[in-house]
């Protein structure tokens, strides 16, 4: 029995139910949060999407982007292409999986670890509690050589690789003990944000100084080899890496069914944004 009269009901019951007008004219009356949904969801990236999409682009565009240009120095346009192209979908399809999942999985799961153990039950849990801790140990480490290395050529007759990598540790303990990703959005948004000012600035030197170029003078051939093209994948690891980070993100959505599209459009534009920067 559809009412006349939506204001006879008492207001708890107006909610959710259909009502007729006229012959043929039907209404019904929804909650504003599921009203303003359902008119935002018709959008491509609606303001939650992009706020997301934003975050996950600071956690995943950082310093791994410097060494685009050196993949293609060191194995050359070919492999280098190929690495990027083949690392980047298997990331985007990757992260998109675990999204998918999530979708599916219960309220319960909350963690990176839940979703192991949801897939694969205790063994599952523990294989991504291990992969997961490794990543945050190494990684780390990773980028504090590397920024040592830099800090010596930056600064030459001061310390050593050694103690620049103490002093960036050190330096970076506060940033360590943020809980949650909302609170560490200002940090993420300003790395992200100095890589891409690192990113123009680089590429205005190298092509300010290649210019003009040399006649007579070409791109000299690469020594391919299994050393050169592992270290290329192990950069463009470094480079990607969202996986972690969409359990947190996906929870914060009020949609979490849209965040597959958010993932493949932030993944796809940093992909382009690294193709951009190593040719």
């Amino acid at each position: 029995m559809i009412p006349a009269n939506p204001w006879s009901l008492p207001p708890p019951a107006r909610l959710g139910a259909h009502f007729q007008l006229g012959v043929g004219i039907h209404f019904r009356i929804l909650p504003l949060p599921v009203a303003t949904a359902a008119i935002m969801s018709t959008s491509f990236l609606t303001v939650e999407d992009l706020k997301l999409s934003f975050s996950l682009f600071c956690c995943v565009y950082g310093i791994g982007t410097l060494s685009m240009p050196g993949n293609y120095a060191k194995v050359g346009y070919g492999w280098a292409t190929a690495a990027l192209v083949f690392m980047a979908a298997v990331n985007i399809y990757g992260t998109l999986c675990i999204s998918k999942v999530l979708l599916v999985a219960p309220k319960s799961v909350r963690t990176y670890s839940d979703l192991g153990e949801f897939c694969l039950g205790p063994v599952g849990r523990w294989l991504v509690l291990i992969t997961h801790m490794l990543t945050c140990i190494l990684v780390p480490i990773a980028f504090l050589v590397l920024g040592g290395i830099i800090c010596t050529i930056m600064f030459p007759d001061s310390y050593e690789a050694e103690t620049w990598i103490i002093l960036m540790g050190l330096s970076l303990l506060p940033v360590c003990l943020i809980p949650t990703l909302k609170e560490g959005a200002f940090a993420a948004a300003a790395g992200a944000l100095g890589t891409i000012i690192a990113d123009f600035v680089a590429l205005y030197l190298l092509v300010d100084n290649m210019s003009p170029i040399p006649s007579g003078v070409s791109t000299p051939s690469p020594d391919v080899n299994f050393d050169q093209i592992a270290s290329v994948f192990g950069s463009l690891a470094l480079a990607y890496g969202a996986g972690i980070v969409i359990p947190s993100l996906q929870r914060e959505h009020s949609q979490p069914e849209r965040m597959p599209r958010v993932i493949f459009f932030t993944l796809g534009m940093i992909s382009v944004l690294f193709m951009a920067v190593a040719i």
